[in-house]
């Protein structure tokens, strides 16, 4: 700690962000307690939010400093380092999913004329496997992982 708290007087930044892993839980508040009593952090990252964490590190985060979280990785891409916004971690949180940045993906991920055209193949009955590999794919680009076991678990839930 002795180096980290050299390095800000040398160097006098203007955020020092850190970063920590979702993936430690609660854990996280002592890792942030230390860092922040060292060198007064400005901020967090909190990684790997692209698993199967569902935020109790980003509560330790803000109760234990105070601080705000900035960004949140859902990749190992610079690319994947997105704003943070607690409302969608709230909700995370609470197990209800994060519905809106799935809305921004999908949005980004599939055209207006697109969806137009599934939905016409869907409802004159025409939809075949081609069009469910595309809908598959579609997904795919959007980054949502779904593993064989939660679509098999999705099509005993579904009614025919």
């Amino acid at each position: 700690m002795t180096e980290l708290k050299n390095i800000k007087l040398a160097i006098n930044p203007t955020d020092t962000l850190l970063v920590v892993d979702a993936m430690t839980g609660q854990e996280a508040a002592t890792l942030v307690k230390t860092f922040n009593d060292a060198v007064n952090i400005s901020g967090a990252i909190l990684t790997k939010m692209d698993g199967d964490s569902r935020g109790g590190a980003a509560l330790s985060v803000r109760e234990v400093s105070g601080k705000p979280i900035k960004f949140v990785g859902v990749g190992e891409k610079m690319e994947s380092l997105e704003p943070f916004y607690p409302e969608r971690m709230a909700s995370r949180i609470l197990g209800k999913g994060d519905m809106m940045t799935l809305y921004e993906k999908a949005e980004a991920a599939i055209t207006a004329d697109d969806a137009e055209a599934q939905m016409n193949r869907i409802m004159s009955a025409n939809f075949d496997f081609n069009d469910f590999l595309k809908q598959w794919q579609s997904i795919n680009n959007m980054g949502v992982q779904i593993s064989e076991k939660e679509l098999y678990e999705a099509e005993e839930a579904f009614e025919f």
